[in-house]
């Protein structure tokens, strides 16, 4: 049995988009995006700008991104990403080149994720479910994009 492909979003090159994202399969961003970014599998491209607070699976950075980042597996700083902020995840990898200037932690110190943020971001929950609306509460679901 075949098994069922993941979403795929774009925020293109000459995009910019504001405000709450929750991606569950892979996010490719090419241009900007400001807010807060929660999803599965997020890959920003050299050129790119992202500003945000990170919720994520997995994450491979090849642009610049200025903010918090919690991932639950791995994050991979590209030898042309610029990374900016505090970071908590399970495994980092720098590749030579690029460039981190903040702090990191690892995922399984005290101070770590809640259960439902680990649920969230790894696609498990809907943002609509009973579990997730204690996570999102108070947040502005709306997007802005700008072309």
């Amino acid at each position: 049995m075949a098994k069922k492909q993941e979403g795929l979003s774009i925020i293109d090159k000459d995009c910019f988009a504001e405000g709450t994202l929750n991606v569950k399969g892979r996010l490719i961003v090419l241009g900007s995006l400001k807010g807060e970014l929660l999803g599965n599998t997020v890959v920003t491209v050299k050129g790119s700008r992202v500003d945000a607070l990170a919720k994520v699976r997995e994450m491979i950075i090849g642009g610049e991104f200025q903010g918090d980042i919690t991932v639950y597996e791995t994050l991979r700083i590209l030898s042309t990403g610029v990374v900016t902020g505090k970071i908590t995840c399970k495994s980092i990898t720098l590749d030579a080149g690029g460039e981190l200037s903040g702090s990191v932690r690892p995922l399984d110190s005290t101070q770590g994720p809640s259960r439902e943020d680990t649920v969230l971001a790894a696609g498990d929950v809907s943002p609509s479910s009973p579990q997730a609306e204690s996570h999102i509460e108070g947040t502005d679901p709306s997007l802005k994009i700008e072309n």
